[in-house]
């Protein structure tokens, strides 16, 4: 009988990480994909599991990278834990990796400027103001309040990648609506910002936010192919260890799904 290969801790424990970086990052997606001012809680959903997804995956490529050059050693605890949740710290590590590999992970400076607004909220996100609401009762938060910032990153898309044509048609078909219930009914609801919205504005929102959405998980998508690019460059050299069993498994396959295609990501809803 053939014995099953015995595959060394480091392999079966990112492992299992990859899983856990997969789903919090297609949750996200698929999240935010139908997040809109009426459905803020999948704002929410959508920053949490990015961010945890976006962190432990680039904490994933430095253990990998460490291994390699340490004879396949792991970093401390302690050297992981000076990383905390700084995604931004993260990212700039895996452009030096990415350097080394003669990669193409694109350093934050020549970030497209709503790529880096993205990356910094997210940031922000994993650090503090995910606590935002909790923290601003007893008056300890300082920061942007997350919904505001992702309302700005909105209205950044909406005024660079949405045609105005399909804006102006969004909101005159909202303003018809609202004229005609002028008479009948009032709204009582907050935006993202949280200011009071008009009934033109509840009506038009949801469909412009739909809109900004697709371009956001656009923006996303070519980082996360960036860094899946790079995850496979050092993944595979698993191979050139010399045991009989690699130290970590091929974690890009666990990203397979993640593709920068225009057209299928603007089109597509849910993740993988």
């Amino acid at each position: 009988m053939v014995s099953p290969p015995a595959f060394p801790p480091s392999f079966l424990l990112l492992q299992q990480e990859g899983y856990l970086i997969s789903s919090c990052l297609a949750t996200g997606l698929s999240e935010l994909r139908r997040a809109h001012v009426h459905n803020k809680g999948a704002f929410y959903a959508a920053l949490l599991n990015i961010s945890v997804g976006l962190e432990r995956l680039m904490k994933a490529i430095i253990i990998m990278d460490h291994m390699m050059m340490n004879q396949l050693a792991v970093p401390s605890r302690k050297k992981l834990k000076e990383y905390g949740h700084d995604i931004v710290g993260l990212y700039t590590s895996c452009v030096s990796i990415s350097a080394a590999e003669n990669s193409k992970l694109t350093p934050i400076q020549n970030l497209e400027p709503i790529t880096a607004e993205i990356l910094a909220l997210l940031n922000d996100f994993a650090q503090t103001t995910r606590y935002h609401n909790l923290d601003a009762l007893s008056r300890l938060q300082t920061q942007t309040d997350p919904l505001e910032h992702w309302n700005n990153v909105m209205t950044s898309i909406l005024r660079k990648d949405v045609s105005k044509t399909k804006q102006d048609r969004i909101l005159s078909q909202a303003n018809a609506v609202s004229s005609a219930l002028a008479e009948k009914a009032i709204t009582l609801m907050q935006g993202l910002d949280k200011q009071s919205l008009t009934t033109e504005q509840a009506l038009a929102l949801p469909e412009l936010h739909d809109q900004a959405v697709r371009y956001a998980v656009l923006y996303i998508m070519k980082m996360l192919t960036e860094l899946r690019d790079l995850t496979s460059d050092v993944s595979h050299k698993a191979y050139a260890c010399g045991g009989r069993e690699p130290p970590f498994p091929q974690m890009q396959e666990f990203l397979e799904w993640i593709w920068d295609d225009r057209a299928y990501v603007l089109r597509k809803k849910k993740w993988p």
